[in-house]
């Protein structure tokens, strides 16, 4: 496990944009997504893809960059259609599957595909800014769609000099409050880029045409006994139930929990949060779980001094805002929509869980301790 990971934050050193022509018919029909949906095209594109590929040669960011395609494409072919039907077809389970089990992730469209391994710097001459982000891959597309995303890009981007300043003071025991100062202004850019989502991505149109794509298999009512993955022999054709993407695969908010020392009690959201793991890049699981070990050892022996001690308490405000603003997206952009629309479920969130009464009470936990 390299800690030295904080240092570059949770985004990726280098981002695949496309791979081998070995794999041209899965960019194909990556690339024709949105009209593939539009015209109900997705079954009879996916018959055309070749299940049996070799990825024993590619990078990491190709692997990264083949689960993406893989994971949108298998999205697109269980939400896509008019009747849902719980199978994957071999075309894409097996190679799903095998990019999956190389990469220690469940085959299903994680974080780490639909935000961290999913866009480019638009102008390379400008500086780095929410509206310089390209997303490469969508579903249905628009301007909705890619800001929702640009927003958590551009969260994880400012979020490596939040998590650099912090393991720096915390980790390395540079006891430089510049590095908590820093920290401090980091998190305060991050709550300000939070505050952009509305500006280009409409509750109504996430509601109905963004977040219907994004759902998992598990404790979703339209799959209630999971998913088979044809040909996996892993699976014996048994259904499988994996969680869907969701901001809480994220790893910035554990972290800046480990580190400041917000601790939460025991409840249903906790033990997702901690399912949510899995569904992360190893390495940062890695990273959490390391964090958690010295949060509840070698924190506790840390003296800070009242100055550290403010801004400590100042960092711990942000983190409350933050989650305060994530609770109020919810409620604007889920539960207000599903009193009017019943397209999709609002009792639990992409990632299958009951969120608004956890949220809650999570966002109440985040106090500093006295």
């Amino acid at each position: 496990m390299d800690i030295k990971v904080l240092d570059n934050g949770f985004i990726p050193e280098s981002i695949s944009e496309s791979l081998s022509s070995d794999f041209q018919d899965v960019e194909d029909v990556a690339n024709q997504l949105p009209k593939i949906l539009a015209n109900e095209h997705i079954e009879l594109s996916v018959k055309g893809i070749n299940p049996n590929k070799d990825i024993s040669n590619l990078s990491d960011s190709e692997l990264e960059r083949a689960m993406l395609l893989y994971s949108y494409i298998g999205h697109a072919y269980m939400w896509g259609k008019k009747e849902v039907q719980n199978v994957i077809p071999k075309e894409l389970a097996i190679t799903w599957h095998s990019i999956a089990k190389k990469l220690d992730r469940p085959p299903i469209l994680s974080y780490a595909s639909y935000a961290l391994n999913n866009w480019k710097i638009h102008d390379p001459n400008k500086p780095f800014d929410v509206e310089n982000i390209d997303i490469l891959q969508n579903f249905l597309g628009g301007v909705d769609e890619d800001w929702f995303i640009m927003i958590h890009v551009a969260i994880e981007y400012e979020a490596k000099n939040l998590l650099s300043n912090l393991k720096t003071y915390f980790l390395d025991r540079s006891e430089n409050i510049q590095q908590l100062e820093d920290s401090y202004t980091s998190i305060k850019k991050i709550n300000s880029i939070m505050n952009r989502m509305p500006e280009k991505c409409d509750p109504f149109i996430y509601y109905n045409r963004v977040r219907p794509y994004i759902f998992g298999w598990k404790n979703n009512p339209a799959t209630p006994e999971g998913v088979v993955y044809e040909g996996v022999d892993e699976y014996n054709n048994q259904p499988q139930l994996f969680r869907g993407e969701t901001g809480a695969q994220s790893s910035i908010v554990p972290c800046l929990d480990a580190f400041l020392g917000v601790t939460h009690s025991n409840d249903p959201l906790r033990e997702y949060l901690d399912e949510m793991r899995l569904y992360m890049p190893k390495n940062h699981r890695d990273v959490l779980n390391y964090l958690d070990e010295w949060s509840q050892s070698e924190r506790g022996e840390l003296e800070l001094q009242d100055d550290a001690k403010q801004i400590v308490h100042s960092l711990i405000e942000e983190v409350h805002k933050f989650r305060n603003k994530h609770l109020e997206y919810a409620r604007v952009y889920i539960f207000e929509q599903s009193l009017t629309n019943s397209s999709n479920s609002n009792i639990v969130g992409t990632g299958g869980t009951p969120f608004m009464k956890y949220l809650d009470k999570h966002l109440q936990e985040t106090v500093a301790d006295g």
